[in-house]
């Protein structure tokens, strides 16, 4: 009985310790003028991979339960725009937020884990901090009307560490992504670049909503 009582007493400590985890980052975000995505379109999914620990390269939960995308208010509306581009063309298709605004807490914690590695240049050093820090940033990828994602090749999302080792070496090697994958990255690529996202050459999945000289002028790092 004294186990038992201990253990629930553990679970709902962890529990709330994760909720106030989640509502402080949320927190930040709110206070630093961000919204919540699904505010300005509900109908662009997401998936936050850096709230789950089996979905991202670090084998990391950063977000606690966090469950929204938040990002500047502009930004956001430019990727309604770029929803609105999407189903125009595809229908059944929609964009998935993979990640949007990050602390630079978060991205210090995941530079630590990538420093010295050949993924280093995944996670820009936050001493300068990248552009998920200032809510600028999107991480993202388009679902078909299953919910499944689009293959697009190689990526830190979604796989196992040993998938990307093998996946990154076969690309050393000469391993080119595929015609279906390039005509899927192509369309994510067209989608966001006319609602006036700019890309990043060799992260098919990151796209900047201003320039970082432009951002780095107007707006605070969120801590």
């Amino acid at each position: 009985m004294k186990l038992t009582t201990t253990l629930m007493l553990w679970l709902v400590i962890s529990l709330l310790t994760t909720q106030a985890f989640a509502n402080e980052i949320e927190d930040r975000f709110i206070k630093a003028g961000l919204v919540n995505v699904a505010s300005i379109d509900a109908t662009i999914q997401v998936d936050l991979v850096n709230a789950s620990a089996d979905k991202n390269f670090f084998k990391t939960n950063f977000y606690g339960d966090l469950k929204y995308a938040y990002l500047r208010p502009a930004i956001a509306h430019k990727l309604a725009k770029a929803q609105m581009i999407l189903k125009r063309s595809h229908t059944d298709y929609s964009l998935q937020i993979l990640d949007a605004a990050r602390p630079r807490s978060v991205s210090r914690a995941m530079y630590e884990q990538m420093k010295g590695t050949r993924f280093e240049r995944f996670v820009a050093n936050p001493s300068k901090g990248s552009m998920h820090n200032y809510g600028i940033a999107v991480d993202i990828t388009i679902v078909d009307g299953n919910g499944k994602e689009l293959d697009m090749g190689i990526s830190p999302f979604k796989r196992s560490t040993t998938r990307i080792y093998w996946d990154y070496l076969l690309k050393k090697l000469g391993n080119k992504p595929s015609a279906k994958q390039l005509s899927n990255r192509k369309l994510l690529a067209d989608t966001m670049i006319k609602a006036g996202f700019l890309p990043l050459s060799f992260e098919w999945w990151h796209f900047n909503g201003m320039d970082k000289k432009q951002v780095r002028s107007t707006y605070q790092i969120i801590e």
